[in-house]
């Protein structure tokens, strides 16, 4: 019996909200009987008091755009993977050779101008 591609995600797609369901069932069936007392909803750091009600110090928007750059540079290792495996098949590794050169071509565009406009600085 030969399935389609979209029984096959029908049926991959049933089984996952299945299992969603299933633990969220069992959680609700083996969980806490009781409401959590008010010290076990008390903020914990390292065993003492909190110094501060709320201890989140708020990021500079300059950390955005660095974390996205990083990110595009862990998407461009990956084509770098990719273009070494692919070394064994002369046809494959030389479109992998002109689409890694093109996103390195981009990828290089965006990081001169993000330069140029002092994205990089942190003031």
């Amino acid at each position: 019996m030969d399935m389609s591609p979209y029984f096959s995600f029908f049926l991959f797609l049933l089984a996952s909200v299945g299992f969603v369901g299933l633990i969220v069932g069992l959680n609700a069936l083996l969980g806490p009987r009781s409401e959590p007392s008010a010290i076990k909803l008390e903020p914990f750091e390292c065993g003492s008091n909190p110094l501060q009600q709320r201890n989140v110090r708020p990021l500079s928007i300059k950390y955005y755009p660095i974390a996205i750059f990083f990110l595009l540079f862990d998407l461009e290792a990956v084509l770098l993977f990719i273009w070494a495996v692919s070394a064994g098949n002369r046809d494959m590794a030389t479109l992998s050779l002109f689409s890694f050169l093109f996103f390195m071509g981009v990828l290089s565009l965006a990081f001169i101008y993000i330069w140029k406009e002092g994205g990089l600085e942190w003031r």
